[in-house]
């Protein structure tokens, strides 16, 4: 066996296995930290680390390694000597939590989407405490995933780091597994719940809806975090919470105090206030549907970079860019990171002037869509996109990405108009009467959210509309939860159709209606219709073209659907033609 294979196998031999239990919990007491000389001091203590110690050095690779009970050091060992990347690689060890520091486990399987892991210290559930040894199933996405250690193996490392490809020592595959995978019977790999973030519900508990949307969604951030709570307040309540999903507002603090005081049994005094870490992770148990980490909040965050100001940029010759006023909001700040973001990713240096947009940071912003992203042809090249651009900021742990330019920014015309994100009051409510058929709104609410046009999204958005609106692009719904009007708005002029709750259609010919009330061929909330808007779209949420664009852009952020639209079925209930209906 090679040294990788040796490695894994070993770990494997240890599923099942458990620490000691005691006085009706389990202890951390254990038989890896008396085996390795040096951390006989960590019995009884998180032993996650301790326990890939013990295997490299049964192994037969302990320099490979560093013999230590601390995760965070043994991510700074890994990065002090080159061998640290954000991609999984069959062997390396991958960690968890802020800067790596809360949890391990080794990976010896990987695909697009997943790495597979053996993991001490962990429980049914993924957590980073635990009571044994498991085979784990982890989306690498997860934002409580931070990295990898690549252990320097004597027959190489396979990795799925396109920066790493023909550098000796390493052999590239986007999807890998160890010929020890399947070497030995073990239990079914179970997949790790999400993780939400304690302090990231605190903060959207605490902010009015406008900041909360402004924060955005996908990739762990707080509009997905509160999402998994109101799914989970749901199941265990039995009953939805009236707020938008996503927001946290007064409906879903009140379903989650009438949580505290019904399921956990607090007094009514102790049963208001923001939610808590041990209340949240109680939440999440009895729902079985998350684990609860400690995170930043958004204005902790990483910095922001505008969208529209890299595209000007990347527009716009080196002589003017230099012309722009420095500071952190010129372009030549945002550009700067997204030279450092392409650098980490791609482990390859710009050769471009920092901070200036040209030939050199275009052909490896173009290389990193082909081989990290998979994009093919005109998606491949040209100025970034909104997707590409989100998914470098999150693959390099650098920035956050927002449209529209920050104050002080590229406003003096000779940028890009805005793109994607308006504000939710530019919202239009006028009739349209337009021709056109589904097919035709389909086809270009594609090219305008930039997805690839594919018979998926066409029988998924068939499917949708006929359950959202059956069809009528001026449908406008007055009755279910989403039908109220926000502080801070106001209700509207409205030119559609108004449903009623007993299924009559009336014309509304310009009366009041509740602000968010869900309208268009795919019943967007303005809310959402602003947030996701497709740039070069109309502002008319009624535009069955910016309706439909809009909504693929919400699912292509809120639920992870590919480009081409090939999972959207699998990922949105909704879309899926042999699922019953479910809101999305």
């Amino acid at each position: 066996m090679s040294q990788t294979d040796t490695l894994i196998a070993i770990e494997k031999t240890q599923v099942g296995y458990h620490e000691g239990f005691s006085n009706g919990h389990y202890n951390n007491h254990q038989k890896f930290s008396p085996a390795v000389p040096g951390l006989e001091w960590s019995q009884n203590q998180s032993w996650c680390q301790t326990f890939q110690s013990w295997a490299f050095q049964q192994a037969g690779v302990k320099s490979l390694a560093p013999v230590t009970a601390s995760c965070p050091t043994a991510v700074n060992w890994y990065k002090s000597r080159g061998r640290f990347s954000y991609y999984p690689a069959i062997g390396a060890l991958v960690f968890f939590g802020h800067s790596g520091g809360a949890h391990v486990g080794l990976v010896y399987k990987y695909d697009a989407d997943y790495a597979y892991t053996v993991e001490g210290n962990t429980n049914a559930n993924g957590s980073s405490e635990g009571d044994g040894v498991y085979l784990k199933k982890r989306a690498r996405r997860d934002s409580f995933l931070y990295g990898y250690g690549l252990p320097k193996f004597a027959e190489g490392i396979v990795t799925a780091d396109p920066g790493l490809k023909n550098k000796p020592g390493y052999t590239y595959m986007a999807t890998a597994s160890s010929r020890a995978s399947d070497a030995l019977p073990v239990p079914e790999v179970e997949e790790a719940l999400p993780w939400v973030s304690s302090d990231q519900l605190s903060w959207a508990a605490a902010h009015p809806t406008a900041e909360e949307q402004a924060a955005g969604n996908g990739g762990g951030t707080t509009a997905d975090d509160v999402a998994l709570v109101q799914d989970a307040l749901e199941k265990v309540m039995g009953v939805a919470p009236d707020d938008p999903h996503s927001v946290f507002e007064a409906e879903t603090q009140e379903l989650f105090e009438r949580f505290r005081t019904e399921k956990l049994g607090h007094s009514e005094a102790d049963g208001h206030g923001v939610p808590s870490t041990l209340e949240l992770a109680e939440l999440g148990k009895q729902s079985e549907l998350f684990n609860v980490r400690a995170g930043s909040s958004p204005a902790a965050e990483q910095p922001w970079v505008s969208l529209n100001q890299v595209v000007w940029a990347s527009t716009h010759s080196a002589q003017e860019e230099l012309a722009q006023p420095g500071g952190g909001a010129s372009p030549k700040a945002d550009v700067a990171l997204v030279q450092d973001g392409l650098e980490r990713v791609m482990h390859t240096d710009v050769a471009d002037e920092r901070g200036i947009f040209e030939t050199a940071t275009q052909a490896l912003y173009d290389e990193f869509r082909r081989t990290v992203l998979h994009f093919s042809g005109s998606d491949a090249v040209g100025t970034p996109g909104a997707q590409s651009l989100t998914e470098l900021g999150q693959r390099a742990g650098l920035f956050r990405v927002r449209t529209g330019f920050p104050a002080g920014g590229t406003t003096d015309g000779t940028g890009v108009d805005a793109i994607g994100q308006v504000d939710p009051k530019q919202v239009t409510f006028h009739r349209y009467t337009s021709e056109g058929t589904l097919d035709d709104w389909i086809a270009q609410a594609s090219t305008a959210a930039g997805v690839q046009a594919s018979s998926y999204w066409v029988k998924g958005f068939r499917t949708a509309v006929a359950r959202e609106s059956s069809g009528n692009p001026n449908a406008c719904n007055l009755w279910d939860s989403n039908a109220k009007t926000p502080p801070a708005f106001s209700k509207v002029k409205d030119f559609g159709d108004g449903y009623l709750h007993d299924g009559r259609i009336m014309r509304l010919n310009g009366a009041l209606t509740h602000f968010q009330c869900s309208r268009g061929i795919v019943q967007c909330i303005p809310q959402t219709f602003a947030q996701r808007h497709a740039p070069g779209t109309s502002l008319n949420i009624y535009d069955p073209v910016a309706c439909i664009a809009a909504a693929m852009r919400y699912v292509r952020g809120r639920y992870g659907v590919a480009i081409d639209g090939s999972n959207l079925a699998k990922r949105v209930q909704q879309f899926d033609p042999n699922r019953r209906p479910h809101p999305y």
